[in-house]
């Protein structure tokens, strides 16, 4: 997700007035391309049955994807380090869903209380990765699944953004298809989609969806998101 500023969970970047930046990025044409892709390769890998299961969202900034969670079914417990972000989910409304401030690496939860627990473009802003997993682990029941959505280190976008060296990217850590199954596998059988094979140019954004799909069918290890899957 090219998002201009992304909440990082127990780290060091200022959240202040980003909020309502990083809700207008979704409306732009680039947002909404890989908004949608991103949407589709993370809808692929939620079981069928997703109504009234309770699910906890790590690093949920300012409920994007709350919302998509609770469109599909799920009882969404968001949470996020910031106070800004927080307070701009829950004045959204969203329907199932609740939202407090918390920091990723000491989760305000009991033990096996959620179905699953999702962290979407967190991990790479997180000080500690594997802490923060293990902790969603920890407030998963046992057969739950747990659900990351991160940059993809190989990605070209994601190579450029690094090497600029601004903003939060500066500092970010991406996770490559092989790192993000380690990261995932010490919790259970992992499963990993690459995707967000988007153009480059604005003019070619409306065949997005086609150039997502031929990545994906060609095995492309190369697309900006990368989505992770460990069933418990």
């Amino acid at each position: 997700m090219d998002t201009p500023s992304l909440s990082r969970q127990g780290g060091n970047v200022d959240f202040t007035g980003i909020a309502d930046e990083y809700d207008r990025w979704y409306e732009t044409p680039f947002g909404r391309a890989y908004d949608t892709v991103e949407k589709k390769a993370v809808e692929r890998m939620l079981p069928d049955d997703s109504g009234g299961r309770r699910l906890l969202e790590v690093g949920c900034g300012t409920g994007h994807w709350s919302a998509f969670f609770s469109e599909r079914g799920f009882l969404v417990n968001g949470v996020d380090i910031s106070s800004e972000m927080i307070s701009r989910a829950a004045r959204k409304q969203i329907p199932n869903a609740s939202f407090k401030v918390a920091d990723a690496h000491a989760l305000p939860c009991e033990d096996g209380r959620f179905d699953m627990a999702a962290a979407i473009t967190t991990l790479e802003f997180v000080r500690d990765a594997e802490g923060v997993v293990a902790e969603m682990a920890r407030c998963t029941r046992s057969g739950g699944v747990l659900l990351a959505g991160v940059l993809n280190a190989l990605s070209g976008l994601n190579i450029r953004r690094k090497r600029a060296g601004a903003g939060p990217y500066a500092t970010a850590r991406f996770f490559s298809p092989a790192q993000l199954e380690a990261l995932l596998a010490p919790f259970g059988n992992v499963e990993i989609a690459v995707a967000a094979f988007v153009p480059r140019r604005a003019w070619a954004l409306p065949f997005a969806a086609l150039t997502d799909l031929a990545g994906r069918v060609f095995g492309s290890r190369r697309g900006a998101f990368l989505v992770g899957k460990a069933a418990l």
